[in-house]
This record gives structure tokens, C-alpha cells and sequence, in this order.
């Protein structure tokens, strides 16, 4: 394995090296600033006589014992190659010192100052404490088609206008609860307080409390406001049973993530709000509260296909109390119990390799209420139902093609007969925060309440042009 050093490492091993064999080699050869000891005269001796001259022994070597010692410990060439290596050592270091410095002296001179550190975090705090508002916008335009005549009745006729402008506001007050409200100002109704609430989650593992008043969450799109629909209103089923409105209440919410015992994810939630719905409860005479229960059970079915089963129940009474009586006095009339039930199911497909151009959407309820009714009335009882179905396909980024079909017999009826409609629509997805909608609704059967207080049937068709765009982070926000 090879192993690559740092060039001043290198130097500085080369150095040692260096270092380490001069000092071995000043071991092995003696000190030249040393005299060498005298060396005797051997004693003179007669020649003899006819004797060959001698030769003379090879010198020794250096080294070698007997051998004369060399006027220098080293070649020159090395000690000074040492030198030149501590010098260009010394020097490189130096120079890398100093850059270092001066690296160091400018950045210090580009640091903020502290007044201008200090304003920015001031305005940034500031920020923090505005809310976050989003603006929608709902125009609709209404072209009633009823025979020769262009209007439905004296206030539903062909019409050209905004039909709500909304202001949703939201801000995390801390790190533990959230506020949102929702106002709505349309030429019908004025100013309206439609949401005004504050989550709390994670209060205990798994669990979430919501105070203030909401749109409950029966089923799927009862939680839904109008412009976040895939159609300009909300389904003829769900008026029929649970009123104009839907249901939307003030009271407490809790909701717990249950662990995933039978599917791949399980919600339950316990609302209790006031009893003020006029078609199921007391309305604005109510007393004790309604109570709902919700269990949503979502299954991944593959990759790119889900499906969501909710199921909820709903208790409360339609009995008005402090009601004013004839001769002023507050009466209370004797309890009624309502009983509410409701299954929704939706399948939604959407392949990951092309999410951005295609998708189905699957989505139906059932709703089902039991409602006592005074005495006098020819039943103790009166049972509604009301389901709707519909499909919708994405042909394109941007286009989206869908029908529904509404059927159901009214909570608030005089004859029982069924009421059914069918509703095909065309959806262009501008962009997330702007879209256009063509829809055609054929109705029949539809309460034509006449002026004498008795009801009638009536059949109804008209084409509706729907423009919605929202201004704000939160755009068109589904639950």
C-alpha cells in the first residue's frame, strides 16, 4: 500500500534522514581537529647482504586499521545539501505563516459589524410575527335553462358575479399550537365567520385537540370549503340530509393517530359541538351539544394506488328548549333524538413515472340520519338517506375531465320521493393557484317551496362557468 506524505512532512523526514546518518557517520571517523598519536621509528638494522630490495606494503585504505585519517569527516557536498534543506525549510515555513496571517486579517475586516448583525435578527424576529394570509376569489356565472324562461325562481336566475371572496389567515403561535380562520363575504350572506380555531398536536403522543369553531368532519367533503371542490358546490346528497350548510359547529375536536392495526394507517376522532343545525338538531334553540365519531382507515393498495374507508356516527337531540310560548313564557319541548350515520370511500390512482400527467379519482358517500319527530306528526320518525358517486380523470398537466350522480330522499321533505341529479364537468388547472371550470347540472324532482308554505317538485338545468384563484401560501387548501 502506498502511503503519500505532505510535502513539509516529507522535508522534514528528509531532514531527519539527513540529520541521523551525518551523526551515525561522525560516530564511525575520528575527530580530524585531533592530532594523531606518534607513531615509533622502528629500530635500525644492518642490510644484509645480498638481499633483494624489499617492496613496499599497499597503502590501507581509510577505514581500515592502520590507515592514515582523512583531512575531513563527510564530502563537502553533503553538509552543505543539509544546509541548503533547513534554510529552504525555515524559509517556506515562514512565508506559509504569514500567508496564513494575513488569510486571517481579512477576513476579519469583512465580518458584519455588530449593529447591522443585530438589525438584521430584529427584522427577521418581526417577521415572524405576522400571520401568513392567503386571498380567494370565487366568480360564477349561472345560465339557467328552464323552457323559454332564463331564471329558476325570484332570487335563483341567470347571473353574472362574485359568489364569495375569501380571507384564510394561519400563524404558528409557538411551537406546540397552530391558528387558523377563515371569513368569507359574499352578496348573499355579507360577512360571515365561517372557521375560527387553534390546534394543539403532540399534547400526548399520537394526539391532537382542536377548540373553536370548524367545519366537522363527517365523511370527506363536508370538511371542504366551496372553491377547494372538484365541482362548483358540494353534493345535492349531502344537503339533502345534513342541511344547506353541512354541518359546521363550535366546540372541541380530538384526534388520536392509532397504531396501524388493520391497515396501513388509522385515525379516530371525537368531535363535540353545539347542536345548532336546523335541519338535524335544534338550531339556534339547541341545549345539549351533538357528538360525532370518525374512523378514517387508509390502505396503500400499491405504489401508486390508495384507498381511504371512513366510517361516522353522529348523536344528538332536535328538541328546542327556552322556546318563547305564546303568553311569553320559555317552554321546553320533550327530548328527540337524532341519529346519524355515514360511510365514504375513495380510490385514487396516480403512477409516480408520470404524476404530473395523469391520475383517477374514485370518491363516494352514503349518508343516513333518523330523526324523531314531534308529537302530533303522522310517524314518530322520519328516516333520510341521501349517496353520491364520482369519477374524475386528469388527461393532461393541466386538464381534468369528471362526473358525478347525486341521489337521496330529503331530511326536510313533505312526499317521499327521491331526488336525483347528474352533474359532468371540465376542470383547467391554470397553475395551483388559478382555475377555470365549465359544468353542466340536470336535476329533477329538486323542493320548489311555494308561496302558501307548500312544497312542489321541479326539474332544473342550467351551465355554469366557475373562475377561482387564490393569492396567498396556502391556495386552495383540501383536508
Amino acid at each position: 500500500m502506498k502511503v503519500r506524505l505532505h510535502p513539509r512532512a516529507a522535508r522534514l523526514l528528509a531532514v531527519t534522514v539527513l540529520l541521523s546518518g551525518t551523526s551515525a557517520l561522525a560516530q564511525v571517523l575520528p575527530d580530524p581537529a585531533v592530532a594523531a598519536p606518534p607513531v615509533a621509528a622502528p629500530p635500525v638494522a644492518a642490510p644484509p647482504a645480498a638481499t633483494p630490495p624489499a617492496v613496499a606494503p599497499p597503502a590501507p585504505g581509510p577505514g581500515l586499521p592502520g590507515a592514515a585519517p582523512s583531512s575531513s569527516v563527510a564530502p563537502p557536498s553533503l553538509l552543505d545539501r543539509l544546509e541548503q534543506l533547513e534554510q529552504r525549510f525555515e524559509e517556506e515555513s515562514t512565508a506559509r505563516l504569514l500567508q496564513d496571517a494575513q488569510s486571517e486579517a481579512l477576513a476579519g475586516r469583512e465580518e458584519p459589524r455588530p449593529e447591522q448583525r443585530e438589525f438584521l435578527e430584529g427584522g427577521l424576529a418581526l417577521q415572524k410575527l405576522n400571520p401568513e394570509l392567503t386571498v380567494s376569489g370565487d366568480f360564477l356565472g349561472a345560465l339557467v335553462i328552464d323552457g323559454d324562461r332564463f331564471y329558476a325562481g325570484e332570487d335563483d336566475r341567470s347571473s353574472l358575479g362574485v359568489r364569495e371572496v375569501g380571507l384564510h389567515v394561519q400563524h404558528v403561535l409557538d411551537p406546540y399550537s397552530l391558528f387558523k380562520t377563515a371569513l368569507a363575504i359574499s352578496p348573499e350572506h355579507g360577512l360571515a365567520l365561517e372557521e375560527v380555531y387553534v390546534t394543539w398536536a403532540g399534547l400526548l403522543p399520537s394526539l391532537g385537540l382542536t377548540v373553536g369553531r370548524f367545519r366537522q368532519g363527517f365523511g370527506t367533503l363536508n370538511r371542504w370549503h366551496e372553491h377547494d371542490l372538484d365541482q362548483t358546490t358540494h353534493p345535492l346528497a349531502m344537503h339533502l340530509v345534513l342541511g344547506d350548510d353541512g354541518l359546521v359547529g363550535s366546540g372541541f375536536a380530538v384526534r388520536w393517530l392509532m397504531p396501524a392495526w388493520w391497515a396501513d394507517a388509522n385515525e379516530l376522532s371525537l368531535e363535540v359541538v353545539d347542536g345548532d343545525n336546523p335541519t338535524l338538531f335544534s338550531g339556534e334553540h339547541f341545549s345539549i351539544p351533538s357528538s360525532l365519531l370518525h374512523l378514517k382507515n387508509f390502505y396503500d393498495l400499491s405504489d401508486s394506488t390508495y384507498l381511504a374507508l371512513g366510517l361516522t356516527g353522529m348523536f344528538g337531540f332536535n328538541n328546542r328548549r327556552g322556546l318563547a310560548g305564546e303568553d311569553g313564557a320559555l317552554v321546553d319541548e320533550p327530548w328527540r333524538q337524532t341519529l346519524v350515520g355515514g360511510v365514504d370511500l375513495t380510490i385514487f390512482w396516480n403512477p409516480r413515472q408520470q404524476a404530473r400527467y395523469s391520475s383517477f379519482l374514485w370518491r363516494s358517500e352514503l349518508y343516513v340520519a333518523r330523526k324523531e319527530l314531534p308529537a302530533g306528526e303522522e310517524e314518530d320518525a322520519s328516516t333520510s338517506w341521501g349517496a353520491y358517486s364520482y369519477v374524475q380523470y386528469q388527461l393532461s398537466p393541466m386538464w381534468f375531465v369528471g362526473i358525478r350522480g347525486d341521489v337521496g330522499l330529503p331530511t326536510e321533505r313533505v312526499v317521499d320521493e327521491y331526488t336525483w341529479d347528474v352533474v359532468p364537468y371540465l376542470t383547467f388547472w391554470q397553475s395551483e393557484f388559478v382555475y377555470l371550470r365549465l359544468e353542466f347540472q340536470h336535476a329533477e324532482n329538486l323542493i320548489d317551496a311555494q308561496p302558501d308554505g307548500s312544497q312542489g317538485r321541479r326539474s332544473d338545468n342550467r351551465l355554469l362557468l366557475q373562475v377561482d384563484f387564490a393569492a396567498g401560501p396556502h391556495k386552495h387548501e383540501k383536508y
